[in-house]
């Protein structure tokens, strides 16, 4: 485009037999016509990708969002500011409209819940669930149990989200982190890490207010200075839409004097890569979030681990599963072991299975208050964690967690030497909507099978090449759509959850942070594959089936379509929901009709609607009526007079400029005649045959938008303008329902010629208009066009060819914009796409032949 418009200016300042003062003028309106149409081809297709992104269900950041939202309000505002130039004191009210729906957008961008402004620390005894505001889910929910239960939970107190506000506005982190998420970006995980650094620095620099310091200082005292777990309760985390499961950063053993920095440390795993990649693919918005901390005491535990009071894979609702290692729970939620099992009849209290597992490391709290792994020797590594005794005391706790909260709960215990047990967490536990079933008897894919038997973690079924991850640096060359194969079910790994087809590790439970990830993430899972590392070493494509715990060796197609089915629908996520409400600012057209008395400036209620106004009277201002140099649009004799109009900007056109009319015999333009040959050299059948769901399509769309209807006025349909010079044409119309612009440049040097099509519309539906889209793009394509299709809207271009190539795609465009009128009614009709595909492509070539064509000159030389 910058190509095309360059060289359309050259021509205008190449013009030398005009008055001078005259042409100043007009080169000067020209210039600022020419950034109009600049801008407004930035906004709309910044406008289209927004849309897009929106059915598409993409993956965005409201930082993206906001900076979407930016760029196309720039470029309304760069078209108000070159329109007013162009006609000054006229078009002014545009801007107090442009500045009121900025407004609007801003503030439903910005449309955060209040903040709190209770005290920096909330002390264990003090926290109900009501308090989930300040001290964030993880907190408010062990007060909870403590208080309504009589549970036990550790004591402790809570670093408030008024702290963690305080401790943002007062360093001013929040713009700083505000800024470098912009400046890095959130593409890809190398990205996402180099922002990670940034930020976690930026927060190590910044001092923490005093206020704060004393606060946490004399919670500590008040506690007799424990040695401390200093963990992460984010505003949001631990909650049904999102558990944020091993996302953030828990600092065990914390002594109270290194408490700020472990607090640091801990507010910026909010912003770690694996955290960020999480949000960014839950659809939540990262500048909403806030981290409290919880500051507990630690237990100095025999035993820990995880309880679910449902089995989270979809069936055996009675069962309340307990999985249990020596040592602090770490093991089971990092994935560094096997746990024991118990599985627990929650009406009998009976123990339905127990499997010991052997384990091979332990997590325990040193004298000096770290916490070291060590090895299990001998007979230790077979001894159950647990009693059954204590496994049945439990579930009943677990049972009457979840009663309390009426919800399936996740729970994370430990039990002291002194046989005390302390929940140390409980969250809402995901539960899959479809029970997992074991493979079919007479399964075809059965002599196929890899590995049977492993731990179905997250259902579903894919296929993929197999990716082993094994270091950082595997982690950054992981392919998209692979099968992510690891030794461990590391909570690091679901940073690349988003881009695997499947996950398989041989160590880890099914209640581990990475299991939980996969099943939010709707990734097939399969933790806990003894001998997966070897059995899969060096095999290529292999299929996952996460509801039976099968591997399968190639794509197993019948696997995958029995999972899909089985699969709930998305959800809308806070960020598509903030782009559909700024949209509602931005894309919507109500501006329809130039000639009705409402298309004015206080008639427009959206960035498209400033838009279409600007560009309308943009090319009113710059071609119709006054005195300019290259003289009146004229309008077209081809044996009768027609809806078509021209400018010449030089050198397009011979006899006088003070006729109403020209003839295309004065046409010298070659583009033009190009364009026109292609228009005219296959007469327009009409219509296609109406079907009655096409029409009632077209119905349904002309209903809904009064531009198109065929009898609206409308000047664009009207008037369709060429604009024409040497070696130059430009032509912006509506043909039939849709509207386009196809411009060309056809001279002696291959590097300035090219041809432009800008497509988009038509009455039938959505998808029907894209499958036309489709098909055009597909001709466009098989000539060398560079063609990129959103929706109904169709943008292509052919660069760096011959003159003669250049005319031919002209004359290409000429044809396909005259001949695919309305035949978006029937592209619901495979049959009907097929005969319009080879009709099209034999009138083309008979075209190509008539212009001289030698096969492969129309092609892409650039």
């Amino acid at each position: 485009m910058k190509t095309a418009i360059k060289t359309f200016f050259n021509f205008i300042h190449r013009q030398q037999d005009r008055d001078a003062e005259t042409r100043g003028t007009f080169l000067a309106k020209s210039e600022n016509f020419r950034l109009l149409l600049a801008a407004n081809n930035k906004a709309l297709e910044t406008m289209a990708e927004m849309q897009e992104a929106t059915r598409s269900g993409s993956v965005l950041g409201i930082a993206h969002v906001r900076a979407q939202s930016l760029k196309v309000a720039a470029g309304v505002r760069q078209m108000i500011e070159r329109l007013c130039r162009m006609a000054p004191g006229k078009y002014e009210e545009l801007r107090g409209v442009f500045n009121d729906i900025v407004q609007s957008m801003d503030q439903t961008l910005n449309a955060q819940a209040a903040r709190p402004t209770g005290p920096l620390i909330l002390y264990m005894a003090d926290i109900r669930a009501g308090s989930m505001p300040e001290t964030g889910s993880k907190m408010a929910l062990l007060g909870e149990v403590r208080s309504a239960l009589g549970v036990n939970v550790p004591d402790g107190f809570a670093v408030t989200a008024s702290a963690f506000h305080l401790f943002m506005e007062r360093t001013r982190l929040a713009d700083e982190i505000n800024r470098l998420i912009q400046i890095h970006g959130c593409r890809d995980l190398e990205e996402l890490r180099a922002l990670e650094e940034s930020i976690r620095r930026a927060i190590d620099l910044a001092p923490l207010p005093p206020e704060l310091e004393t606060a946490m200082r004399t919670a500590c005292e008040r506690m007799g200075d424990p040695l401390l777990a200093v963990r992460s309760s984010a505003l949001g985390e631990d909650s049904e839409r999102a558990s944020y499961a091993g996302q953030f950063l828990s600092k065990l053993g914390v002594r109270p004097r290194r408490l700020p920095d472990a607090y640091r440390a801990v507010l910026a795993s909010l912003y770690s890569a694996t955290a960020m990649t999480y949000t960014l693919n839950r659809g939540l918005r990262e500048d909403e979030m806030v981290m409290p901390v919880g500051c507990m005491e630690m237990v100095r535990a025999a035993a820990g681990g995880v309880a679910y009071t449902r089995f989270p894979m979809g069936n055996n609702g009675r069962r309340i599963v307990i999985n249990a290692v020596p040592g602090l729970p770490c093991a089971v939620v990092d994935g560094s072991s096997q746990a024991d099992s118990w599985v627990i009849d929650r009406k009998t209290m009976e123990v339905l299975d127990r499997e010991i597992a052997e384990k091979s490391v332990r997590y325990v709290l040193r004298s000096d208050g770290s916490v070291g792994k060590e090895k299990v020797y001998g007979e230790a590594c077979m001894a159950p964690a647990i009693s059954e005794t204590d496994a049945l005391r439990l579930a009943r706790t677990a049972a009457r967690i979840e009663e309390h909260f009426k919800h399936p709960q996740d729970i994370e215990w430990a039990l002291s030497r002194d046989g005390r047990i302390t929940i140390l967490q409980c969250r809402p536990l995901a539960v899959c909507r479809f029970p997992v079933s074991p493979p079919p008897d007479n399964d075809a894919d059965r002599p196929f099978t890899l590995l049977s038997g492993c731990i179905p973690a997250s259902p579903g079924a894919a296929s993929g090449y197999v990716f082993k991850v094994g270091t950082d640096d595997d982690m950054l060359r992981f392919p998209d759509g692979a099968v992510l194969l690891a030794r461990n079910a590391r909570p690091q790994l679901s940073a690349l959850l988003p881009r695997a087809s499947a996950l398989v590790t041989e160590y880890g439970s099914a209640a581990g942070h990475l299991a939980n990830v996969s099943r939010e993430f709707g990734i097939p899972a399969l933790i806990g594959a003894p001998g997966a590392m070897e059995r899969l070493s060096g095999v290529s494509i292999v299929t996952v089936n996460g509801s039976t715990g099968t591997i399968y060796l190639g794509h197993r197609q019948q696997q995958i379509h029995d999972a899909a089915e089985r699969n709930e629908p998305r959800k809308p996520t806070n960020v598509t929901q903030a782009l559909e409400s700024v949209l509602t600012f931005i894309s919507p057209l109500n501006l329809t009709d130039p000639e009705s008395p409402d298309f004015r400036p206080d008639r427009c209620r959206t960035l498209h609607d400033i838009a279409r106004f600007c560009h309308e009277k943009g090319v009113a201002e710059m071609f119709a009526g006054g005195r300019r140099p290259e003289g009146s649009a004229r309008r077209l004799k081809a044996g009768r007079t027609m809806q078509y109009w021209l400018v010449d900007i030089g050198g397009g056109t011979s006899g006088s400029d003070d006729d109403k009319t020209i003839s295309l015999e004065d046409v010298r333009s070659n583009v033009m005649q190009a364009l026109w040959k292609g228009m005219t050299a296959v007469q327009w059948e009409g219509p296609p045959p109406v079907c009655v769901k096409g029409f009632i399509s077209v119905l349904t769309s002309a209903a809904q938008n009064p531009a198109l209807s065929p009898g609206a006025a409308n000047a664009m349909g009207e008037r369709s303008y060429f604009i024409v010079g040497r070696n130059y044409c430009n032509l912006q119309s509506r043909f039939g329902f849709h509207f386009c612009t196809i411009e060309g440049f056809a001279g002696d040097d291959p590097n300035e010629n090219y041809a432009l099509f800008q497509f988009q519309g038509g009455g039938a539906d959505m998808l029907r208009r894209n499958a036309r889209a489709r098909l055009v793009a597909d001709i466009l394509e098989l000539h060398g066009f560079i063609v990129e299709v959103r929706d109904d809207a169709l943008f292509a271009r052919l660069e760096g060819v011959s003159r003669q190539a250049a005319e031919q795609a002209m004359a290409m465009l000429g044809y396909l914009l005259m001949h695919t009128r309305q035949i978006d009614m029937v592209m619901a009709d495979p049959e009907a796409i097929l005969r319009y595909r080879k009709r099209f492509e034999t009138d083309i070539e008979t075209l190509m032949a008539e212009m001289g064509h030698e096969p492969g000159t129309a092609r892409c030389a650039s």
